[in-house]
């Protein structure tokens, strides 16, 4: 028996199980071998067929249950035997030519974008190759830091750079990621401006302005606003929201292939700013953020805190009705993590949070 890390696709709770091969089966037990579930090995399939190399991740066929082997199995006592790992499932979404072709067409009518698109986007992000949203992440990341550096009256270097607090931040971000399982690697930037938010651009960028390390009364709360982040990173949903702000032209260009055309990115940097997630995205990055500080020991009160406090500063707080607002309302967020959170430890020590804190001094 080899022992794998389980998710049942129904919730962001990962366990560690045991595996073995019976029969035609793959069956999984826990610790006291009772049996969780059964995956049959022919609808055994890559998460990724493209990557192959440990620690392999599998899935079952039309579910959103996976199992990640550890990172010394190889694989080899499994996948030989499951033939169908590259297989598509029977209800995968294809990209003939008609249908592109179909898209161009449409994409001349840019009025039918305006409400195409939004209802859309979703279905869109799943044609987007992982590397593709790499490089519109790295091409609107350049475009910010331009923007920011602009703020700064042409400064060049508007990004903090102090190799001991990045290594901090690093190292936080690359367990997150990890546990949240997110597609491509996250990379945290720090940039001096004094706003207390931080962004999740496509394609793993994550970028914190230093008002945020002003406002934060600990490193928990940046650690929490940084999950928050990366597991939007992980839905992908930066890239489903600039779909939505950019409209026909960064649709036009993911089709063609320009993905660093102007009319695509020209307004993607600043949009992402002020980009709103819908209410569900919000909660469901709440909910699979303090998942993974559970996962980490690591309280999520202070995340809570944070939000709650957040709501308080805002001008608005209290005059938009919440069913008119996109997003859950800092008190409803706070009380949610709050009940969620399980984890006791802290983030970062005091000498690690103030060495993050100057990060940009």
């Amino acid at each position: 028996m080899k022992s794998v890390s389980y998710n049942d696709g129904k919730t962001a709770l990962r366990r560690k199980v045991l595996a073995d091969v019976s029969g035609d089966d793959l069956v999984l037990t826990d610790q006291v071998y009772r049996e969780v579930a059964r995956w049959p090995l022919a609808d055994i399939r890559y998460v990724d067929a493209s990557h192959r190399r440990p620690p392999i991740r599998l899935r079952l066929k039309d579910s959103d249950a996976r199992l990640t082997l550890d990172i010394s199995d190889d694989g080899g006592w499994l996948t030989y035997k499951c033939l169908n790992l590259t297989k598509r499932d029977s209800g995968a979404v294809r990209w003939p030519t008609w249908v592109a072709a179909g898209i161009l067409a449409v994409a001349s009518i840019a009025g039918i974008f305006v409400f195409l698109l939004p209802a859309a986007s979703s279905a869109i992000v799943g044609l987007v190759p992982p590397a593709m949203e790499r490089d519109i992440g790295r091409a609107a990341r350049d475009q910010l830091m331009a923007l920011f550096g602009r703020m700064h009256d042409g400064a060049e270097h508007v990004e903090c750079t102090n190799p001991r607090a990045y290594g901090i931040l690093k190292k936080r971000a690359d367990e997150l990621a990890n546990l949240m399982e997110t597609p491509f690697p996250v990379r945290v930037s720090v940039v001096r401006l004094p706003v207390a938010n931080a962004l999740a651009l496509p394609g793993g960028e994550v970028v914190i302005l230093s008002g945020l390390l002003d406002k934060a009364k600990s490193g928990d709360e940046v650690i929490g606003v940084l999950a928050h982040e990366i597991a939007h990173v992980a839905r992908r949903d930066p890239l489903q929201v600039s779909i939505k702000q950019t409209g026909a032209a960064l649709m036009v260009s993911l089709i063609v292939g320009d993905v660093f055309g102007g009319t695509a990115l020209g307004g993607l940097a600043a949009n992402l700013i002020e980009t709103g997630y819908s209410r569900d995205a919000e909660a469901a990055a709440d909910f699979l953020a303090v998942t993974a500080l559970n996962q980490l020991g690591l309280t999520a009160l202070p995340l809570a805190d944070f939000v709650e406090r957040a709501e308080k500063e805002t001008p608005m707080a209290g005059v938009v009705p919440s069913f008119l607002n996109t997003h859950p309302s800092g008190e409803n967020r706070a009380r949610d993590i709050r009940a969620l959170s399980q984890g006791v430890g802290r983030a970062m020590g005091g000498y690690e949070w103030e060495t993050v804190r100057k990060i940009c001094q």
